[in-house]
């Protein structure tokens, strides 16, 4: 499958009242969107991102950190866009022209609603101001701090050398950093989504013959799962096709939907044993002596009709 590559931006600029971030009104789709656009052939993905803030925008930017990725499916080919977080370095005069007429800047509760994208209205959502951090491109630096322990874990995620070289994938590791503070957090949810996020930016940065077993691992991988994912990744990585990094990515995002898809059960259970639970001390307690042995048996007649809906339920949202 052939993606449109795009780049985008959360621009922030910070103001006596705090962080702001830049909105674009774009008159051909009447919404209001954070910037982006194509990858032009040669570019990486962070040179677009900047220079098309810089053009819908008129602001020069520098990236702080990895922001997260979307993947749109309009009536023509499906769109992949990377966002980066960025701080406002120079600001130009700006020019509305047929893209964009109008440029505003926002606090994050204000941009949430204003924006017509739910993808983008999840990224804002989910961020925070970045710290003034040097570009993610460094990526030396970051990884030269890291701790044995957790450079070896790195090297089994990514499978990088055993020199530590991290060239290209600043995204990823600034993704398991915030995935380790929202771990430390007690978040583990967004942890987990975090991790799963920078395993997946890890793909974009791999050379063919990398790509190229990591897409033979998730076609074993798909065995396992429900068939309707197991055939939508075998249709993204035919075996007799060299796999690009996009559908690898999207790949990936199937099989981490699926696992934690598989997970929901398993979360399901306790909750019901103690709701059961719950429900029969307050019978005890409420009710008269009189009359218990026929309320507890409705309550157990009831909590158990409610766990086998519940436990429908669950098995229905593992089979999607």
């Amino acid at each position: 499958m052939t993606y449109v590559r795009l780049a985008g931006g959360i621009l922030w600029r910070e103001v006596p009242q705090g962080m702001r971030l830049a909105l674009i009104h774009r008159p051909r789709q009447a919404d209001w969107s954070l910037p982006k656009g194509r990858v032009d052939e040669g570019e990486t993905w962070e040179e677009a991102a900047l220079r098309e803030v810089e053009e819908e925008t008129g602001c020069q930017a520098r990236i702080s950190s990895f922001a997260g990725a979307a993947i749109y499916v309009p009536r023509r080919a499906p769109r992949l866009v990377l966002y980066w977080h960025m701080l406002l370095q120079r600001e130009d005069r700006f020019e509305a022209n047929k893209e964009v007429d109008e440029l505003i800047w926002l606090s994050p509760a204000d941009a949430l609603a204003r924006l017509d994208s739910e993808s983008e209205r999840r990224l804002v959502q989910r961020s925070t101001a970045p710290a003034a951090a040097g570009p993610t491109s460094t990526t030396g630096s970051l990884f030269a701090g890291v701790a044995a322990a957790r450079a070896e874990i790195l090297r089994r995620i990514f499978a990088l050398p055993a020199d530590g070289s991290t060239a290209g994938l600043g995204p990823a590791l600034d993704l398991l950093d915030r995935a380790e503070e929202a771990s430390g957090r007690g978040e583990s949810q967004e942890a987990t989504a975090l991790a799963a996020e920078a395993r997946r930016m890890g793909l974009l940065s791999l050379t063919e013959p990398e790509l190229s077993l990591r897409a033979r691992e998730l076609r074993e991988e798909a065995r396992a799962l429900v068939p309707w994912r197991r055939r939508a990744i075998r249709r993204l990585l035919p075996k007799d096709e060299k796999p690009s990094p996009e559908a690898v990515h999207l790949a990936a995002e199937l099989r981490d939907q699926d696992v934690e898809q598989a997970r929901r059960p398993a979360r399901l259970a306790p909750a019901l044993c103690t709701a059961t639970l719950a429900a029969l001390a307050l019978v005890l307690w409420l009710v008269p002596p009189a009359a218990r042995g026929y309320t507890l048996w409705a309550a157990l007649c009831g909590s158990l009709a409610g766990a086998a809906v519940a436990a429908l339920y669950a098995w229905r949202s593992g089979a999607r």
